[in-house]
């Protein structure tokens, strides 16, 4: 067995956050509540992992770039239909726009 396999707080802590060694006083306070410092710093090292990997996920799915390409998948899905051809309702809308567009250009221009 190796020592990070004997001692699992040293395979998951960092080298920058090593544990430094504890008062005499201290640990005895530690051991009366049932708990090491040793466990204590195992679990400590396991949020601080698991709040890395939320704040990983995070940043990637609000990277701009994440953003643009499921917006732009949002919008295709609703204009298109499951096979690419555009849905009908779109196509009268944007019927229906440039109608209006065109006659209030052509009303513009007549008086």
């Amino acid at each position: 067995m190796s020592a990070a396999e004997q001692n699992p707080s040293e395979s998951v802590l960092p080298a920058s956050r090593q544990p430094m060694p504890m008062a005499p006083e201290v640990q005895a306070e530690l051991d009366k509540r049932g708990r090491s410092a040793r466990q204590i710093e195992s679990d400590i090292a396991a949020r601080t992992e698991r709040l890395s990997a939320n704040i990983d996920e995070l940043t990637a799915r609000l990277s701009p770039s994440r953003l643009v390409k499921d917006t732009t998948a949002g919008l295709r899905a609703r204009v298109t239909t499951p096979e690419g051809n555009p849905r009908l309702e779109v196509l009268g809308a944007v019927a229906g726009a440039a109608l209006v567009i065109g006659l209030l250009l052509w009303r513009s221009r007549r008086h």
